[in-house]
């Protein structure tokens, strides 16, 4: 059995990446924002400080390791619970995983960074950039991404369309929505004027599908996010939902690596048993002996039902 990581997760079955295998440099919920959605936990580390927070090396020589347990990944993604441009490292390690192999590495980024040179130069080493965009306006950034104090958004565009002038690869620019929050179409109309100077080769709408750090952080529904589609245009899609697939591999279930991967975000129980590869009844017999035990808990949002690691911190 192998032994459990400490800086990756996964692979984790991705609506946009497929077989994506996670990549978490930051220690958890150290991030730029505290958006009232995210599924991961209020933001309890609020900063804009640039470290190398954990030693490349280590990273990478973990992601080898990794490469060489799951041979059939569509892409390494570095993300997880924290804003993966405040490592200093970032472009070291990304060099590091593309010289192990050919598989294409992703970073999903909340962009607030990109106003730094050094930020946009290390992501120009990515295949992939997924940055977020939530808002256009600076008093509705502040009221769903709870960001820093320093930062304004119309600097935080303007990084965004400047990476553009300088990155060869793929750009997919996901906005969130939250109910009531950013999705009047005033503000549809402020992201779009964003959009177009952006010029991303994708723009992905997504909305509240995982228990939120705050309860009042409503999904809007099916519809609307096909009306803000048909308003923005272009290359614009709908992210689906999560469906499931069969899995034919066994795998001996291990307690230590279900709880590693709720530690980075709630999942359900068939979004589980697809990255391990395991039964589902295995899972889920393993999840009631770590409920029962204080490991993990379970939450029921919008209809479903999903499992999280307790916070032991």
């Amino acid at each position: 059995m192998p032994p459990p990581f400490s800086y990756i997760f996964g692979p984790v079955p991705s609506r946009r990446l497929g077989q994506s295998l996670g990549v978490d440099i930051i220690p958890s919920k150290l991030c730029t924002l505290d958006c009232v959605y995210c599924e991961v936990g209020a933001t309890d580390k609020r900063g804009l400080a640039r470290r190398e927070y954990y030693p490349v090396e280590e990273i990478v020589a973990e992601v080898g390791e990794a490469i060489r347990q799951y041979p059939h990944l569509d892409h390494i993604t570095i993300s997880g619970s924290g804003e993966p441009t405040l490592h200093s490292g970032l472009g070291r390690i990304i060099r590091g995983i593309k010289m192990l192999t050919e598989v294409p590495v992703a970073v999903l980024t909340n962009g607030t960074l990109m106003t730094d040179p050094e930020v946009r130069s290390d992501l120009a080493e990515a295949d992939i950039v997924s940055p977020s965009l939530d808002a256009a306006s600076q008093k509705v950034f502040n009221a769903v991404d709870r960001p820093h104090p320093d930062l304004r958004i119309e600097k935080i565009i303007d990084g965004l369309a400047a990476f553009r002038s300088e990155f060869a690869g793929q750009i997919w620019l996901e906005i969130l929505f939250v109910r009531g929050m950013n999705d009047s179409n005033e503000e549809v109309l402020r992201l779009k004027q964003a959009i177009e100077r952006i010029s991303p080769d994708r723009i992905q709408l997504n909305t509240v599908v995982r228990p939120p750090a705050e309860p009042t952080a409503l999904p809007v529904t099916e519809r609307r996010l096909k009306e803000i589609c048909a308003l923005l245009g272009g290359n614009c899609e709908v992210i689906g939902v999560y469906h499931e697939k069969t899995v034919t591999a066994e795998q001996r279930v291990d307690a230590e690596r279900v709880v590693a991967l709720l530690r980075r975000r709630g999942m359900r129980l068939e979004e589980m048993a697809d990255a391990l590869e395991m039964h589902r009844a295995d899972v889920a017999r393993l999840l009631t002996e770590l409920v029962a035990h204080g490991t993990v808990v379970k939450q029921v949002y919008e209809g479903e039902t999903f499992f999280q690691a307790r916070d032991t911190e």
